[in-house]
């Protein structure tokens, strides 16, 4: 998710409407551009690095942070298929890729508790 975050970063910062052309956004003012170049550009873009950079430091704080923005993709994604109808097939991606990572990233913080546990005990 790291490298994912990154990338729809560095995207995001150079042409926001690109990567929200995607999903049927038309971004029609600087506040727009700005908006998305915030969120999806430098917010994920830190994202990513904190992630890659805290797998080798803490690695609980970047599974942590990818199980809480899966968590909350996938909340809103869902509700949007339930109320709006079945997204395209960027979007469908996109779901599949944030549960598989949420479940992932849970698995790997189960085991790493456990794993301290073992250790007191």
């Amino acid at each position: 998710m790291g490298l994912a975050f990154c990338k729809v970063g560095f995207e995001a910062l150079i042409d926001p409407q690109a990567v929200l052309a995607q999903v049927g956004i038309s971004l029609d003012n600087a506040s727009a551009l700005s908006s998305m170049r915030a969120v999806y550009g430098g917010m994920h873009l830190v994202f990513g690095l904190s992630c890659i950079w805290g797998i080798f430091k803490n690695p609980e704080n970047p599974l942590l942070l990818v199980l809480l923005y899966t968590i909350g993709f996938t909340l809103g994604r869902v509700s949007g298929i339930i109320s709006d109808g079945a997204p395209n097939s960027f979007v469908v991606t996109w779901l599949i890729t944030e549960i598989v990572s949420g479940v992932l990233a849970a698995t790997v913080l189960i085991l790493l508790k456990k794993n301290e546990l073992t250790k007191v005990i």
